[in-house]
């Protein structure tokens, strides 16, 4: 039996990279300006921004290598740069939440029991399984990694905890040292009555928090990663059933595009008082947009601007 032939990719110089472009039918006006973009942001990853504007076949329901006619490299560039201000500022949104929630469910879980967390037979189904009386493994996998965060910390506040209490942190500072995923297990793993009192404070029920913060996770982490964000597809946005009160509205049919899961942002942002939430409007009023690539690329409706959760104005 032979065996399989493997195709090695060429290395290609920037100016072969430029060649190729052009060849392609993209309009490169700045040969210059076009080698510092390679240089500084690579080919391939332009490459995820210059898809959309490939010529594409209804038939096969596929692109070609062409790009559509009049495409040019800045339009490309564009695109990228906004995509670069979109992620920054999601970011900054949901680290705000990040700092709200941990503080939401420190102050909840601590009214039940200040050691909550290290008293697992407290927990909820996820974490205590109450028929055979033992730990789950979401909780012995979510205390092993508790405990390397409590060791690999330098901040004051847990140096003072370990020199005073023997490292024994009450849940309203152990939350300050969870990562995204540690504090959404925490809420997963809290006792039902818990994670009903922090649902009904977001006017949510406990189930779409769940989905929610799994959601924001991933969405964290496309852009600490530096992902491509505009036109992602993510998972499908868990809505409550009076959405449309609640002024989550005009959501893409299949729920998960990039402007469902920033409009959970936004939510988030007004329901907690985390700021006028002007930052990601601000931001998407800048989307290059073309005909080839217009903003419902990413899941936006054309009439975003004016609705109940995007329609933000400055409160100074």
């Amino acid at each position: 039996m032979q065996g399989r032939i493997t195709m090695e990719k060429p290395f290609r110089t920037i100016d072969e990279q430029i060649d190729i472009l052009r060849s392609r039918g993209m309009i490169i006006d700045d040969t210059n300006a076009a080698r510092k973009a390679l240089e500084s942001i690579s080919y391939y990853r332009l490459s995820g921004y210059s898809y959309p504007f490939r010529q594409y076949d209804r038939k096969s329901r596929t692109r070609s290598d062409q790009f559509t006619p009049e495409t040019n490299l800045e339009q490309v560039l564009a695109l990228y740069r906004f995509d670069e201000r979109l992620r920054a500022t999601t970011f900054q949104e949901l680290s705000r939440i990040e700092v709200g929630l941990r503080a939401l469910i420190g102050y909840a879980l601590g009214k039940e029991d200040p050691y909550l967390h290290l008293a697992s037979p407290q927990l909820g189904p996820s974490g205590f399984n109450k028929e055979n009386n033992h730990e789950t493994d979401k909780y012995r996998k979510w205390i092993i990694s508790y405990n390397r965060n409590l060791c690999r910390s330098q901040e004051d506040f847990i140096k003072h905890y370990k020199c005073e209490y023997a490292s024994k942190l009450p849940i309203w500072v152990a939350v300050h040292i969870l990562e995204w995923g540690q504090l959404a297990l925490l809420f997963e793993m809290a006792p039902i009555h818990c994670q009903d009192s922090i649902a009904d404070s977001l006017h949510l029920s406990r189930s779409q928090v769940n989905s929610w913060l799994d959601i924001l996770r991933i969405l964290r982490n496309i852009c600490a990663h530096q992902g491509r964000l505009f036109n992602r597809t993510l998972r499908q946005v868990k809505l409550p059933e009076d959405a449309e009160i609640l002024g989550i509205r005009e959501l893409s049919p299949k729920k998960n595009k990039c402007f469902d899961q920033l409009t959970l942002v936004q939510y988030l942002t007004r329901t907690m008082g985390l700021g006028d939430g002007t930052a990601l409007p601000s931001v998407l009023a800048t989307f290059p947009a073309t005909d080839v690539v217009p903003l419902r690329a990413t899941g936006t409706p054309d009439n975003w601007q004016s609705l109940p959760l995007w329609s933000c104005e400055p409160t100074s």
